[in-house]
């Protein structure tokens, strides 16, 4: 038996046995260089790329400079940005950017000069506009007014103008009685920041919200990106501040105005389709018709060239062309994930044609213009983020009005109202719904948009190679191997196959990560407001999730299912778990957590509504779980949404965790756990600090952990889990002397509260804190007759094995003992949760684990992260 510790040898343990996270050495004489390479291959075109690469600590300083290269050393232009820095001040994370026309293989990032583009991107100021040009693509933004994106030119050509935020509210659901009275609001510009000027990229941020009249509603953000070529990557957003019973979204998007220049026949109409397909289109068709105009002209129109002079046609077609309808109005609509249709009609006096086109899934391209061109537009996600639409109007005129719509007018008003007005019960519903908490009063919905300034219409080649990038959008990362050598995001391992129970392991992850992924797509787990949520917990008597059992439904991340994927994809590389990883935190950053308003920094517990539950949590909210999608993709709207995690700090004031369990105290401003609370509000605070370098941020932690380490009962301390008081001013915690070793300590490291304890403890010096920590991983899980031998009493912590497995291996490695290392493997190896499931089978067409009980996302989870967190830390007791 492993003998047990003292509380005086306990510290001194700590001190020396203490094993550094994996990092490259930082005494290498050789500059750090790092491959890059494609998420998903070589992709035939991009729109720009943005990314980020991690970096080990003390190798950079804040001032290097970086380079890119492709594999055969020729120079291409890239931008780079400081992400996060490591306490020492070096570079921790660094943000690029690169142009389209630059796709190659692989590429060196090295500190270097960086090459200059050939046309450097300029930033200027015309009056009270800006313009932004890349030699090929001249946009003039307005600081002020409703019309953000004045004009789009190319070569000369006004390609658009008028771009422009649109919004349109109705007073009631489509389905309650009585007719709905709509109203348009305009988007006010109410701040412009130029964030980058080049020479790569240029950043335009505009903030505003919707108004009409007095009233002033949805503030919104819209970010305006030019690299070189003729594309503009748009990000919008928009903050949820209207009322649920009396507001519905009936349309929201954008709209540009386009010149049409070109003879009608010589006008198209393109709608793309998933897979390179797409619906295309003129204006007037001249093909089909009783006469035939002749070969050229039908080659001209399906590929939409330049039809040759009518002089040239069948004088019989030419004599009476204009006779032929000329179609005005088009548009796509994807009215589940399943189906979309294509509509056109010749004026607001004729019916629709709603046959023209059909299908399962739309790419999100489209295009409208001529032969000497036009504006080409897209929306990512389309499909699994229905209803969305693409609408042309007017392309017969002398302008078309084009509308992006991010919420489709032809679909059922947004509905944000909880689905009961009533609570159902903890007890049988597993549902904690509190009376003015079901709320989506703080959450966000964003949609990235793209628009080209073409010069010609886009062949059907082209289009395919648009869509591929719209779809899934290109990006570069680095290999496994990179990011784990350079010591962040905690302690995790690369997979391991090296025995047949290792393979097993692995095995078993890669299997259920891919049940999941199929389950979004049997399920149809798509929409607006759904895209990138899984659920909870499954019914096998109805061979479906609960998705209308309280608590049971929509799983929010509990228990860490994001952090589970962005780990897998980290550790393996792959797409298809990037692609899951960066979907989830999309969902959780912007419809799980409140931004602002009464709940601003926290999220929702699980629930049937994605705000509805009572729950109100910072380890929802919380910076953790978010930063791996931030750093690795340089997302800047990701970033804004992270920094509003801070707000949870005073919203703790009016919102206590414990305000339902306990009777309130008068000792502290407000009352928290220790774990999952304020652990998650110590990841908020490390990832402001090691954004900003501001040490106000690191003090907060130090004065929680200077805290702790006076409390006798360390991370024991507390009633209901780890109550203790904390004053969101100072940052310090209270002991209320109460309740220590009590139990119910089972969520307390249930969301990721041990890699943020591992990383914190990595990035600053508390000793004292270190062996309470350890202490707890030593005993949390240790026999009766050890605590006794220390403590000089036994307790009952009340926890889950498999979560608590890795706590106690990491006991084992940091005072060099097997016996506690193999304690751990042994209590996640023979948990009924840590048992990996069997083989799916298909039940009426889709799948289910066939499991004697219901299974749950929240043992999936747990179990991937004990796998890979144990396999970094007690390799040698792997089985």
């Amino acid at each position: 038996m492993t003998p047990p510790l003292t509380r005086r040898t306990l510290l001194a343990s700590t001190l020396a046995a203490a094993a550094p996270l994996p990092a490259l050495d930082p005494e290498a004489d050789e500059p750090p260089e790092v491959e890059l390479h494609w998420l998903d291959g070589v992709p035939r075109e991009t729109t720009g790329s943005a990314w980020g690469v991690p970096w080990p600590r003390g190798r950079l300083t804040r001032t290097t400079k970086l380079a890119l290269s492709t594999a055969d050393g020729t120079a291409v232009p890239v931008q780079s940005w400081p992400l996060a820095y490591w306490p020492d001040g070096t570079l921790k994370w660094t943000g690029h950017a690169m142009a389209a026309g630059a796709e190659a293989a692989r590429y060196r990032l090295s500190p270097g000069n960086p090459a200059p583009p050939e046309t450097p991107i300029a930033v200027r100021r015309d009056g009270s506009d800006l313009l932004v040009s890349n030699g090929v693509l001249e946009v003039r933004l307005a600081t002020r007014g409703d019309v953000p994106i004045r004009e789009i030119r190319r070569a000369g050509r006004t390609t658009a103008t008028g771009g422009r935020l649109v919004l349109d509210l109705q007073d009631r659901p489509d389905d309650e009685a009585g007719t709905p009275v709509r109203a348009a609001y305009r988007a006010i510009i109410e701040r412009a920041t130029v964030e980058q000027s080049g020479p790569v990229r240029a950043v335009v941020r505009f903030t505003g919200a919707y108004r009409r009249g007095n009233r002033r509603v949805l503030p919104w953000t819209l970010r305006v990106y030019l690299t070189g070529g003729e594309a503009i990557r748009l990000v919008h957003s928009f903050t949820w501040d209207a009322d649920p019973a009396r507001d519905f979204v009936r349309g929201l998007g954008l709209r540009f105005d386009v010149p049409m220049t070109d003879a009608t026949h010589d006008r198209h109409v393109r709608f793309g389709v998933t897979g390179g397909g797409f619906w295309g289109e003129p204006v007037r068709v001249l093909t089909g018709l009783r006469r035939d105009p002749g070969a050229a002209v039908n080659a001209a129109q399906v590929a939409g060239t330049a039809t040759p002079p009518a002089a040239e046609w069948n004088p019989q077609v030419s004599a009476g062309y204009q006779q032929l309808a000329e179609w005005n109005d088009f548009r796509l609509t994807q009215e589940s994930a399943d189906h979309f249709t294509v509509a056109k009609r010749t004026s607001a006096a004729g019916g629709w044609l709603r046959h023209a086109g059909r299908g399962r899934r739309a790419s999100g391209f489209g295009y409208c213009g001529g032969v000497s061109g036009g504006l080409g537009f897209g929306l990512t996600d389309f499909w699994q983020r229905f209803p969305r639409a693409l609408d042309i109007r007017g392309a017969a005129g002398a302008t078309a009005e084009v509308t992006l719509w991010s919420w489709a007018p032809y679909a059922p008003a947004m509905d944000l109202r909880h689905y009961d007005t009533t609570a159902h019960g903890l007890d049988l519903s597993y549902e904690d719904v509190q009376e003015g908490f079901s709320t989506p009063e703080g959450i966000v919905g964003s949609t990235e948009m793209i628009v080209w300034g073409f010069d010609r219409t886009p062949a059907r080649e082209r289009i395919a190679a648009l869509e591929a990038a719209l779809t899934a959008t290109p990006q570069l990362v680095c290999e496994p191997q990179w990011y784990h050598a350079a010591g962040v995001f905690g302690r995790w391992s690369l997979p391991d196959r090296s025995t047949p129970a290792r393979a097993t392991l692995e095995s078993a992850l890669d299997n259920e990560i891919a049940f999941y992924a199929g389950q979004v797509d049997q399920r149809q787990w798509y929409g607006f407001w759904h895209y990138g949520d899984v659920m909870h917990t499954y019914d096998l008597d109805r061979h479906e999730w609960r998705y209308d059992v309280g608590g049971y439904a929509w799983d929010n991340g509990e228990l860490g299912s994001d952090a589970l994927l962005w780990y897998a994809f980290l550790r393996s590389g792959r797409a298809e778990h990037f692609r899951q990883a960066r979907a989830m935190t999309r969902h959780i950053s912007e419809v799980d957590t409140h931004h602002t308003g009464r709940f601003a920094g926290l999220g929702s517990r699980h629930n049937v509504s994605h705000w509805g539950d009572g729950a109100k949590e910072a380890r929802i909210g919380e910076s953790f779980t978010k930063r791996f999608a931030y750093y690795l993709t340089a997302d800047d709207l990701l970033g804004d949404l992270i920094r509003t995690s801070l707000r949870a700090d005073r919203t703790l004031l009016t919102v206590e965790p414990l305000r339902e369990v306990l009777p309130p105290q008068t000792l502290a401003p407000t009352r928290l756990r220790i774990g999952p609370d304020w652990y998650a509000l110590v990841s908020n605070w490390l990832t402001e600090w090691e954004r900003t370098g501001d040490t106000r941020w690191r003090d907060r932690i130090v004065t929680g952990m200077t805290d702790i380490s006076a409390f006798p009962a360390g991370l024991f301390t507390g009633e209901a889990g780890g109550a203790v008081g904390f004053d969101p001013t100072t940052g310090h915690l209270t002991n209320f002397t109460k309740g220590d070793y009590t139990g119910g300590y089972n969520l307390s490291m249930a969301f990721a509260g041990e890699q943020i304890l591992w990383e914190a403890l990595d990035l600053v010096d508390v000793p004292a804190f270190k062996a309470k920590f350890l202490e707890f991983a030593r005993y949390v899980q240790a026999p009766s007759a050890e605590k006794i031998a220390h403590y000089g009493f036994d307790f009952n912590p009340g926890v889950f094995p498999t979560i608590y497995s890795r706590v106690t291996a990491w006991a084992g490695e940091q005072l060099g003992d097997a016996v506690i290392r193999r304690r751990g493997w042994s209590l996640f190896l023979n948990d009924p949760a840590g048992k990996p499931w069997p083989a799916p089978i298909t039940v009426n067409g889709v799948q289910e684990i066939p499991t004697a009980a219901d299974f749950a996302t929240n043992d999936f989870a747990q179990r991937g992260l004990a796998i890979i967190s144990l396999l970094a830390i007690a390799p040698a007791e792997a089985p």
